[in-house]
């Protein structure tokens, strides 16, 4: 079981790594930078990490992680549920408000494309991977309650997917987004009303 205080200093190194990734990119990010960041010795990091890659491993294990705590099933069994079409759209406004809570987390998540080392970009692209899987999945049980129309669940879940990933870039390079709810109106008009069934 892990202690409290072994959790707390867990954190603080992934907090400082997840800085020093955001700012520098996983290429050229650091140990080195990663324990000045968190302040503490090269030994101590070691005791939680073995290198750059298991720390890096560990902040997309953590975003899936917290994305899959955020996605809950629509309910159409119970009554006193609101309509699935209000459910969809207050699990939109909160992933939506998760991944721009945290703009150094996004900045990472979103720099795949971009990262000269293969070793980052391919985590980078199981980690997508797997969302993609979450979205196809989610697809396919809004299939089964008639609130999705039938379509290719692969080929939707990745322009959805897609589409996401620009809307986010675009937020984390404006100085001014528009409100979450602003964002998620334009998302269900742009990519959701064509998989909507009625």
């Amino acid at each position: 079981m892990t202690s409290p205080a072994r959790a707390e200093r867990r954190e603080q190194i992934l907090e400082a790594a997840k800085g020093v990734f955001a700012d520098e990119g996983y290429h050229e990010a650091s140990i080195n930078a990663i324990i000045e960041r968190a302040g503490i010795a090269r030994g101590t990091f070691y005791l939680y990490f073995e290198g750059k890659a298991a720390v890096f491993d560990a902040l997309l294990d953590q975003a899936m992680t917290d994305l899959r705590s955020r996605i809950t099933r629509i309910d159409i069994e119970n009554p006193d549920a609101p309509p699935p079409q209000v459910q969809l759209r207050t699990g939109l406004v909160e992933l939506l408000e998760y991944v721009l809570s945290d703009r150094q987390l996004a900045v990472i998540l979103l720099s795949g494309a971009r990262a000269p080392e293969a070793e980052a970009a391919a985590r980078l692209d199981a980690f997508f991977d797997e969302v993609h899987g979450v979205i196809k999945l989610a697809l396919e049980n809004g299939m089964d309650i008639k609130l999705v129309r039938p379509c290719n669940t692969e080929v939707t879940a990745a322009a959805l997917l897609g589409t996401v990933r620009g809307v986010i870039e675009y937020l984390v390079t404006t100085d001014h987004p528009p409100p979450v709810d602003t964002i998620v109106n334009e998302l269900i008009a742009v990519s959701l009303r064509g998989v909507l069934a009625g």
